[in-house]
Formats: C-alpha cells, structure tokens, sequence
C-alpha cells in the first residue's frame, strides 16, 4: 500500500495467527518510510484477496481459501502444452469441418426460422469519447479528540447512546454536552432513548467515537475541551462560517436550484406582480361579473427538496444522500453572487461543485459558405420560308404551314355571315396607301389646271368702278401617271405637288403692278405597302445560350455553446396587401395593410452542445428567398403589384462535427426542363429534310444551394487579438478615431 505509515507503537509491525479458518498468518509491516506491506498466508494454499471497501480512514480487505476444485483447473490449466504440427510427415492430419444441419423438417403449421443474410455486418457500438470526472471528496466531518487512547475491547448490547458518548469522551479527557430534544418526538409526545451495539477491539477512541456519531445520525461539535452532541444542534453551539461567490459564468438563480437539489437551503426571491380577479358584483339570479386586477405582494419559494416520511414502503428504502443538507445559500441577482452559510465541511463541498458548474461555454467560429448556383441552357432551332407559283402561295413559319390559291385569302365566317350581299364586300384595307407619280411616264391633260391672266384697271377716270379683263384663259395640265410600288420598299416615288399661282398686272394711276405667281411643288414619299415575292425565300435561326451564376456568402460567426446566430442580408418587399372595411354610423372606414417578406438570405446557426472531445452538435437552417413573379392585385378597386417569392430552404437538423471539419450540404436543387415542338404534319417527321418543316425550343434550367459549414473552437487561451498590429493607413484611420494602436513606420 503506497503512501501509507504505521503509527508510532506500531512502527515494528504487527501479526496476527490463525485470524480464522483457512488463514494461516496476517502480517503488517513497514517496507520504507511511505509504503506498507500485508502479507496473508494460507494454511494450504495461496488464498485468493481483493479490497472490497476504501474508505478515508482505511481499507477493507477480502480473503478467501481456494477448494480442491480450483485447484486442480489452475494445475490442468498450467500442465496442458500445446504442440505444433509437425511439417516434414508425409500425409498431414485432415482438416475437419463440422457443419451443423440447420435443415428444418417440414411441419405442418410449424413457423419457419430463417436465418440472417450472411452480408450483415456484425453490431457494432458507436463509439464513446473520453468523459471529463471530477472527483470531489464528500466524507462527512469527523471529531478530532487529539487522543491516541486505543480501545483493547468494548462490547455493548443495546446501550444508550449518550453513556456511550461519555464514556468515549471521558476516556480522551473531554466534556460532554448532550441535548436528545428532537421537534419530531414534541409532536408525537413520544421520547425514546438512543441505543447502540458495539463490538470493538484495538480501536483508536477517535475512530471509535465518530463511529457512534455516523450510526446514530447526532451532530457534534467541539470547543476547546467540550463536546456538544445532538440531533439538532442549535446555531450558536455549530462551528458555522461565511462564504460569498461573485459567479463568473453560471446565473446565480441555476447554481442555487442546484446546491439545493443536493440538500442545501435556498429561498428564491420573487417580486410582486398582478393576479386577474373576478368578481359579481349583481345577484345570484342575475350575476354581473367585474374583472380587475390586483397587486399580489412579494414572496420567498423555498427550495430544499423533502422526503416523504408517511409511506412506510419509502421508510424501508436507503434515502438518496443529501450531502449539503443544513447548509444555507442567499441568491444576489443584481450582483450575481451566492453566500453560503453553514459548517466548513459542507461550506467546502459546496465550494467544489460551484467552481465545476461556473465553467466557462465554449465558443466556436462557425464558417458558412452558401453558393447559389444558377444555371442557364437554351437550344432554338427555327426555320421560316416561302414561295409562290402562279396563283398559289406556301408560307411555312416555325413548324406551322399555310398554303393559300387564288392570290386572295378567302373571306371569314363573320364577314360572310354579316354582310348584306354575297360574295361579301369589305372596306379597302389599302384606302390609305401611298400613290407615288411617274414622271417617266407619258402625261394626260386635266382643263383648267393651268393658270390664266385677268387684268384689273383701276384709272377709271370719273368712274369708280374699276374694269378688269381676261388676256389669257386656263389651259390644261400635264400630270403625271399615278401607280404603287410593292416590290420594294426602299424606292423613292412622287407623293404629291401644288399648282402655281397666277400673275397679276395691276394698272393704277401711278402706273402699271405686277404680282408673280408662286412655282408649283412636288413631294417626294417611300412606299408604306410591300408585297412579298413568289421566289423561293428562306430563314434559318438556331441558338445556343448558356449561363451561369453564383452568389457567394462567406460569413464566420462566433457562437457560444448554447446559443443561435443569425445572418441576414435581404431586401424587403410586398408579399401581400390586406384590405379591411368597416362601417360604423354610416361611417365607412378602409384600411390597407401591406405585409413586408423579406426576400434574400438569411441563415440561422445554432450551437448545442461542445463536448470535451472536440465534437460540436449543431444546427444549420439556411434560407434562399428570390423574387419569381410580379402579380397584380385588385384590392378596393386600387391595382397593387405584389411579389410572389421562391423559396429554398434546408434545415440540417442535429448533425455532430469535429473541430475543423467541413460539412457540405447539398440537393437543394430546383431543376426544370422544357421542350417545344412545332411542326408541320408528315414533312416535319422526314429525316434530315424534316428539320425545315418543324420548330424546337429547349429551355433547361437547374438552381441549386450548396452550404459548406466548418466550425472550428476558439481556443481562449491564445494570443488572438493581442499582437494586432495595423498598417499605416489603418493605423491612422484608428488614431482619428481615438484608439491608441502601434503603427508600422
């Protein structure tokens, strides 16, 4: 036994023969200065030992004789020697496979075994990680009596236990103070004597007298040469200490609900609020209830868990150990402080399990890179012709063929079935056409399109009526042949002119005025009329248009254990408009509410738990909002434009990762592929030729979100942070802020 000293008159050793049967000799002695020896002997054989109990003031050590039986299995097991087969002989020994027959009769209404497929693997336990154990001594107090008295023999049956008491402290030389007063026997009226058996031989009176105290249950205390015992010491005869903790990290209302779910007293403060009471205020038969409320005083809620004494089944049964039972803890919220009143053992105790629950939450810097990929593919293929012959035209435009004969398409149901007359008659659909002028052609003459000359001669002498007379009359114009072009839209033809003016002579007493006529003018017009062709013409359109994109989210955040961050970067807009109408004396009130989504992504973290292996249990949720459509709404008569939004979202749910390890989380995938056919019947279907005569469009388009999360434990006592040293432009940036920071010269 290591670390162990014999005390002083026993420094030589001590034996024992023959303690009990099978034991020949027990043997102690002192090996060194800090290491002791047992020796146990058999009175036969070697017997078999183990410790059964260790306890703070020693060990309790099991022997046990081997039989015959045991014996003779170490000796077959020790004499039985293995060989090895010998190589070199010519015919080796046969390998022998036995095989059971696991065949199963036939039986008539008998249930059939089937075995498991031999491909299952065998079950295999997950593993387990190493556990953080804190060992915290909780061994009750004990009396020191400073006596090295050692009891020879002690035998007692059913003795009271306060004689006992004085008779132990009397042989170490101190004083007794006794008090059997119990508020469970003032009740019951009842007061029954302790009594206890003891069987003792050399036994330090120490030992013996904190022997008597743990089975009895009594509490004792000493000062100086007095010994106070009883079941229920009184505060003033307790050797009772303070002690107060600011808490770091633990609220200070858990560690308390905690010290006193092991036994310890604590009253939790509650602040008065209001309590909703109903009253009737009318009768009996006609009951008016009034509601009001009222303020309900302040109040302490104990917390010290009790045991149930009445059941006679729970008496039977070893209670749980309350080891901080008398022990008194006071919560301070505003300064977040315990005060711990109570014996020095049990103030201790209490001491070592707050500084395990204080312990700091870890922190992790969670990576999160969210992709939203987005790709694009379209494939068209088009093809457009026509030609005519004769009175017969064929068009044949993306897959859809039109054939028309005649040179005129034939009239619709309803210009047939409304007109007055058959074959119906319809406005000019080419009244307002552009008629240009040949002046290539030959002309034709219209009369009195050409100017004439009428004089006007106002030196009349006495009369005053002035005389005017026609030299010249109006002749005929030449005009030019009007037709349309529709060949071509891009030839220049004469729209139109104006005639001249005539020429004016005017004699007048001062003499004779002459007013020119004005020059006639022509317009000049392109046609606003085209007439496709009868030769062969031709269109072919193929397009191939690809893309893609990706937007790109590398956000860390520092999240506690236990707790949830969140990232958003959206843009707000109308997911909906409410309207509601109310009518109240005539009074009609309307109130529109426009709903605002958000639409972007956000993207939630929650940290669980951080083990002491490494592990992080978290959860990811991640959302990708986009705008889809546009939609018109009606709300009261007024148009509104709401959005209508996709979204794509995952929620990883508890997932467990090493520090530093990278999860990718991907399928979040919105994919669609359309294809458009248009042909026209029997020719689309031919081979090679078949594509003039049809029409293809393609249009594949696949959105997937990929969520990469690596979190990797911020390990806080590193120099992070604290040798951070800026460049010049930053260092500058910082000082006009007022931050004294080292900058690089």
């Amino acid at each position: 036994i290591l670390d162990t000293e014999l005390k002083q008159q026993a420094k030589k050793g001590l034996k024992r023969n023959n303690p009990f049967p099978g034991i020949k000799s027990v043997e102690v002695k002192q090996v060194d200065k800090d290491n002791l020896q047992i020796t146990v002997e058999g009175d036969k054989n070697a017997p078999q030992g183990k410790i059964s109990q260790r306890l703070n003031q020693g060990l309790t050590l099991n022997f046990q004789p081997r039989n015959k039986t045991e014996i003779a299995q170490l000796a077959n097991q020790q004499e039985k020697v293995y060989q090895a087969q010998n190589k070199n002989i010519l015919i080796p020994n046969p390998e022998v496979i036995i095989k059971s027959n696991n065949t199963t009769p036939n039986i008539p209404n008998s249930p059939q075994v089937k075995n498991p497929p031999r491909y299952l693997p065998r079950a295999i336990a997950p593993p387990v990680g190493d556990i953080s154990v804190s060992n915290i001594n909780s061994a009750p107090s004990t009396i020191n009596l400073d006596s090295s008295i050692t009891v020879p023999r002690l035998v007692l049956r059913d003795a009271p236990v306060r004689e006992v008491i004085g008779l132990l402290a009397r042989a170490a030389g101190l004083n007794v103070v006794y008090s059997d007063n119990d508020e469970t026997n003032k009740v019951n009226k009842e007061q029954k004597e302790l009594t206890i058996s003891l069987d003792i031989e050399n036994e330090p009176v120490d030992q013996v007298f904190n022997s008597v105290l743990l089975v009895t249950g009594l509490n004792a205390n000493r000062r100086g040469n007095t010994i106070y015992v009883g079941k229920k010491l009184p505060d003033a005869a307790r050797n009772l200490i303070t002690r107060t903790f600011r808490l770091n990290q633990v609220k200070v209302d858990d560690a308390a609900a905690y010290l006193a779910s092991q036994g310890a007293e604590v009253q939790l403060f509650f602040e008065g609020g209001e309590r909703l009471v109903r009253e009737n205020v009318g009768t009996a038969d006609e009951p008016i209830i009034r509601t009001f409320s009222e303020p309900t005083p302040p109040k302490f809620v104990p917390l010290t868990p009790q045991r149930d004494q009445t059941s006679r089944e729970l008496q039977s049964i070893q209670p749980a150990p309350l080891l901080l039972r008398g022990l008194l803890a006071a919560s301070d919220k505003r300064l977040n402080s315990l005060t711990l009143i109570g014996e020095p053992e049990k103030v201790q105790l209490a001491t070592s399990l707050l500084v395990q629950l204080d312990a700091r939450r870890r922190q992790v810097a969670v990576n999160v890179k969210v992709i939203d990929v987005n790709l694009l593919g379209t494939e068209a293929f088009n093809s457009s012709f026509s030609f005519g012959v004769g009175d017969t035209f064929f068009v044949q435009d993306n897959g859809a063929a039109v054939v028309n004969f005649g040179g005129i398409n034939p009239p619709g149901a309803i210009q047939t079935a409304n007109g007055i007359v058959t074959p119906p008659i319809v406005n000019n659909p080419y009244s307002n056409a552009q008629i240009f002028l040949d002046p290539n052609s030959s002309t034709f003459s219209v009369p009195g399109t050409v100017p004439g000359t009428v004089r006007i001669n106002e030196d009349t002498g006495s009369s005053a009526v002035p005389t005017f007379s026609r030299e010249s009359t109006r002749g005929k114009g030449n005009f030019f042949q009007p037709f349309i072009t529709l060949d071509s839209p891009t030839k220049v033809g004469l729209t139109d002119f104006e005639l001249a003016t005539d020429n004016i002579i005017t004699t007048t007493a001062d003499g004779v005025n002459v007013t020119q006529g004005q020059n006639g003018t022509v317009t000049f017009g392109l046609p606003n009329l085209f007439q496709f062709p009868k030769r062969f013409l031709s269109t072919l359109q193929a397009q191939i248009t690809s893309g893609n994109a990706k937007i790109l989210t590398d956000p860390t955040l520092v999240v506690q254990e236990g707790e949830v961050a969140e990232v958003k970067l959206t843009q707000q807009v109308v997911g909906n408009i409410i309207s509601e109408t109310e009518t109240t004396d005539g009074l009609t009130t309307r109130t529109v509410t426009a709903e605002i989504e958000d639409a972007g992504l956000t993207l939630a973290v929650d940290v669980q738990r951080i083990d002491d292996n490494g592990f992080i249990t978290m959860n990811v949720d991640p959302t990708v909002t986009s705008i889809g459509a546009v939609q018109e709404l009606d709300v009261g008569g007024d148009e509104n434009r709401i959005a209508l939004l996709n979204v794509r979202s995952l929620n990883s749910g508890k997932i467990r990762l090493r520090d530093g390890q990278t999860l990718i989380l991907s399928g979040i995938i919105q994919e669609s592929d359309r294809t458009t056919v248009s042909k026209v019947p029997i020719l689309g279907d031919l081979p090679i030729i078949g594509a003039l005569f049809r029409s293809t469009n393609r249009d594949k388009q696949r959105n997937e979100v990929i969520v990469l999360v690596t979190p990797q434990i911020v390990d806080e006592g590193s120099d992070f942070g604290y040798q951070y040293n800026p460049g010049r432009e930053t260092g500058k940036y910082l000082q006009q802020q007022g931050f004294t920071v080292p900058v690089n010269r």
